[in-house]
């Protein structure tokens, strides 16, 4: 359809202000239409598309089978065939009206139906909506220990601007599934799929951000992405890609005007990043904390220096998981060996016990989290993962000194698997191997000997959380011998014993986390078989005596 305006000629000048504001407003009104037009049809295109995908037919409306047009037709016409087929259609809307309705916008979107509003960037498959799913239950609300309602919103608002971002957290999720399925022991042939749509959805999601950074101006804007691919890939323990997208990574920062010019968000994916790198490569993070992101950080002050007992938001109903977070982390400041700790393990000690503190009753009591409380954590994992204590000196040999390592580490495993749940993940092979080969250490004194006769309770402590975090992974089953002789050693018989020397140091009991108490029964089990087996050879004895007298 053509639009005309017809003007007299001889008024056309640009001083006639009537003629020109209403040749403004007919350019104005075409263009309009025009866009009106054009959004009619990318909705009717992207409604075949919907109807396509529907696990039923789609079948008209009552309107749309009454229009008058339709009608019309089907008179004028006069044809059997007309008449046949509305009378078909109207007897299969009969037959499937009773269930139609799992596709009507009045039941609950969720998993297993259809989203009408097909927000998707790409087309869906089986697996990526298995991945979707574990992505909104499980991987953005396991990826972050507090606040993971306004988390899992803001990357979601990230995925719908930039569909790599869409991808980016699908291989996440699919990384994550197919870890835990892993685990789980799941039928090889469902998991060698699952892994295969994981490797062609990395693949797509490659080629997509290298077409963003041939555009110089869309790099920019691609700092996020490349630094939630480096995180992604570091917790996967992809050492390759995660060296590879680092350089790339470097580049755009600079590009992007350097740390100081980015937001507060970006700066904590990127610090996180960087941390899961230095703990999948063993060395220190490369990116410093700048001063505005650490001073946005609204409650570090609050959490680490003061003295608020945090277990005053806890009511009765969690009287004694007040009483156990009370007694978090007393026992390193009691033992004989505290005093000859260098001040920055003493520090690393006490920021742990108040920053575990205020994470359990947090997750107890939502109303305390403020935007920024996650950034608590990646604070003290950078410090922590920032310093090595050498045992080369002439004083290495004193308990003090070679406890050093030992807590460092187990402190950065225990806050990587008890608060940002990264257990299951390859990446967490590489925080237990340094941990392993710092107890092996035999260079200048034996140094598992020498903490077993000096400190037998914290050496249990860091045993049962590197046996925890090595589930799963290489080297659980040292620690599962080591744990098994220490237990008899300090005469440990139950749960109960067990539990109250840990929670002396930094353990609770997490709803729905059972892996200590998984622990203890493998821990327990072989001294129980040698019990039973010395209790049937008394009973073989007694019953040979029995039958000799």
């Amino acid at each position: 359809m053509t639009d005309f305006l017809f003007i007299d000629y001889q008024s056309d000048s640009p001083q006639n202000r009537s003629l020109k504001k209403q040749k403004y407003g007919f350019v104005q009104r075409t263009s309009q239409r025009k866009q009106r037009l054009v959004a009619i049809g990318r909705l009717k295109s992207s409604t075949l598309v919907l109807r396509e995908r529907l696990p039923l037919p789609y079948i008209p409306s009552e309107i749309e089978r009454t229009e008058p047009g339709r009608a019309e037709k089907i008179e004028q016409d006069g044809s059997e065939s007309s008449a046949a087929t509305a009378e078909t259609d109207t007897q299969q809307f009969k037959q499937i009206a009773p269930v139609a309705g799992i596709g009507s916008p009045k039941t609950l979107l969720g998993d297993g139906f259809i989203d009408p509003f097909s927000s998707s960037a790409f087309p869906m498959t089986e697996f990526m909506n298995s991945f979707f799913h574990q992505l909104r239950h499980f991987t953005i609300p396991g990826s972050y220990p507090l606040d993971k309602s306004r988390m899992s919103a803001w990357w979601w608002q990230q995925g719908l601007s930039q569909p790599v971002i869409q991808l980016a957290l699908l291989v996440s999720a699919a990384g994550h599934q197919n870890a835990m399925k892993s685990l789980n022991n799941t039928a090889s042939g469902h998991l060698q799929q699952s892994v295969r749509e994981h490797l062609r959805l990395q693949g797509n999601m490659i080629g997509m951000l290298n077409g963003l950074l041939r555009d110089a101006a869309a790099a920019k804007s691609t700092v996020l992405i490349v630094g939630s691919l480096r995180a992604i890939e570091a917790i996967q323990g992809n050492v390759e890609a995660v060296v590879a997208h680092t350089k790339g990574l470097e580049v755009l920062i600079q590009l992007n005007g350097g740390l100081e010019a980015m937001d507060h968000m970006i700066l904590s994916k990127l610090y996180h990043g960087d941390i899961m790198r230095a703990a999948l490569t063993n060395t220190p993070p490369t990116l410093p904390l700048t001063a505005t992101w650490r001073s946005e950080i609204r409650q570090e002050t609050e959490v680490f220096y003061s003295t608020r007992n945090f277990m005053t938001y806890l009511d009765e109903r969690y009287r004694k998981t007040a009483s156990q977070l009370y007694v978090l982390g007393t026992s390193f400041f009691a033992a004989p060996w505290y005093e000859g700790l260098e001040d920055s393990m003493k520090n690393f000690l006490h920021l742990s016990q108040r920053s575990i503190q205020y994470y359990e009753v947090a997750c107890l009591r939502p109303s305390i989290v403020l935007p920024t409380d996650n950034d608590l954590f990646v604070l003290l994992e950078y410090q922590l993962i920032s310093i090595r204590y050498p045992q080369n000196t002439a004083a290495s040999c004193a308990l003090s000194n070679l406890l050093h390592e030992p807590l460092r580490l187990t402190l950065f495993i225990y806050l990587n698997m008890c608060v940002w749940r990264f257990q299951v993940f390859p990446v967490m092979q590489y925080m237990v191997n340094p941990l392993l080969q710092s107890l092996s250490s035999t260079a200048p004194v034996p140094t598992l000997e020498r903490i077993k006769q000096g400190a037998p309770d914290v050496l249990f402590w860091i045993l049962f959380i590197g046996g925890m975090a090595s589930r799963g992974h290489e080297g659980h089953s040292w620690f599962v011998a080591q744990l098994v002789e220490l237990t008899l050693e300090l005469g440990i018989r139950d749960w109960f014993g067990a539990r109250e020397i840990l929670g002396g140091f930094f353990y609770s009991d997490q709803p729905g986390q059972s892996g200590g108490e998984e622990l203890w029964e493998q821990v327990i089990w072989p001294e129980q078989l040698r019990l039973l087996s010395t209790s049937d050879t008394e009973c073989g004895l007694r019953s040979c005596q029995y039958q000799i007298h």
